[in-house]
């Protein structure tokens, strides 16, 4: 038989169990999150923000789930305001909506910047992270992944490649912010800041004549059907991360921080690896869909990456903090590995 001590043993075990899994549960409940994007659906950075929201809730069997607002529905492109003040729990934040206000991004944002080759992108990004999470935190987010979301930056015209100074002249080129369009006053052209869901109307209607705008978002915004010239000038031109607001950060237990930073690792190897086809498939589909590419002469270039270090050397560096002094100190280490011209794809030269 067993004894009344036993007896008590069991007790004390089944109520301390019983104690942990009340303790556990209450620790990681269920909660959905809502989700902010300022790109469509088809977007290829959309299948990076799903492999993490989808992997997170995987791996936190369905506690963690996501409402996902995409193509701006939610807050437009104030990502970081919207998370700052509660309305987003976690959002795919993109520098130029807020580095005219927040200095230490704005390096990002200067064309040329950091490299777009895949053994590059993949070792800046890596040691980018925690600078760029010490700079949210501040402003009420955390980084929790930096894939890469944004493929190479072209300009796409409604009317004719912009593949010289003269060409660019007095052209009104959509900008997403502040230092794109100090770029672009550099360059030749006039900037004129819009929202990507203003981009097609714009276009259609003359507002603009062209705009910079990554491919896999030409693509996506359908851009190619009002602007069918591409000159692949194919810089980068801003960084995008998976944020988490601190409120909503704060609200999770350290198992689930550890599972959406494990995930956001894993996000990014697959961008990573994914990053070249989609350039190059991105590219195919432009030109089957009637885009007109090319690519500009090297004295072209050398212009354009002169006006652009103009911009970050007088109107960045100076005011930049002790964040946004170590960011440029990382995006010097990487500068020299720029390609200046792209080196795959439709490589006709411009007229």
């Amino acid at each position: 038989m067993t004894s009344a001590k036993s007896y008590k043993k069991v007790a004390q075990w089944l109520t301390s169990s019983v104690a942990a899994l009340t303790i556990f549960s209450c620790n990681a409940q269920a909660q959905t999150l809502q989700f902010a994007t300022a790109f469509p659906e088809t977007d290829f950075s959309s299948q990076l923000v799903k492999r993490w929201t989808d992997g997170v809730t995987e791996k936190t069997n369905g506690r963690i789930k996501f409402r996902i607002h995409w193509a701006g529905s939610l807050v437009g492109n104030k990502m970081v305001d919207g998370m700052k003040d509660g309305v987003v729990d976690a959002a795919l934040s993109f520098t130029p909506y807020v580095s005219g206000e927040i200095i230490d991004l704005a390096p990002l944002d200067v064309p040329f910047s950091f490299p777009l080759d895949v053994q590059g992108l993949s070792a800046f990004n890596k040691e980018a992270m925690p600078i760029l999470d010490a700079i949210y935190e501040k402003r009420g987010s955390r980084v929790v992944s930096a894939p890469p979301v944004l493929l190479p930056d072209p300009v796409t015209c409604s009317k004719d490649f912009v593949s010289s100074a003269e060409k660019w002249k007095g052209v009104k080129i959509r900008t997403a912010g502040r230092w794109q369009a100090e770029t672009i006053k550099r360059w030749g052209g006039s900037p004129v800041v819009l929202p990507p869901s203003d981009l097609y109307t714009a276009l259609n209607l003359g507002t603009v004549d062209c705009t910079l705008m990554i491919y896999n978002g030409v693509l996506s915004l359908k851009l190619y059907e009002p602007a069918k010239f591409i000159t692949r000038i194919d810089h980068s031109i801003a960084f995008g991360t998976i944020n988490v607001s601190n409120a909503a950060w704060k609200r999770l237990s350290e198992a689930d921080r550890k599972v959406m930073y494990a995930v956001g690792e894993e996000t990014m190897a697959w961008g990573i690896a994914e990053y070249s086809k989609v350039y190059l498939s991105t590219m195919d589909k432009l030109s089957a869909a009637g885009a007109r590419m090319c690519v500009p002469k090297q004295a072209e270039f050398d212009r354009l990456i002169a006006a652009a270090n103009d911009v970050f050397k007088v109107e960045i560096e100076p005011k930049a903090s002790s964040d946004g002094k170590r960011l440029i100190a990382l995006i010097n280490k990487y500068r020299g590995q720029v390609s200046a011209r792209p080196t795959a794809g439709p490589m006709q030269e411009c007229p």
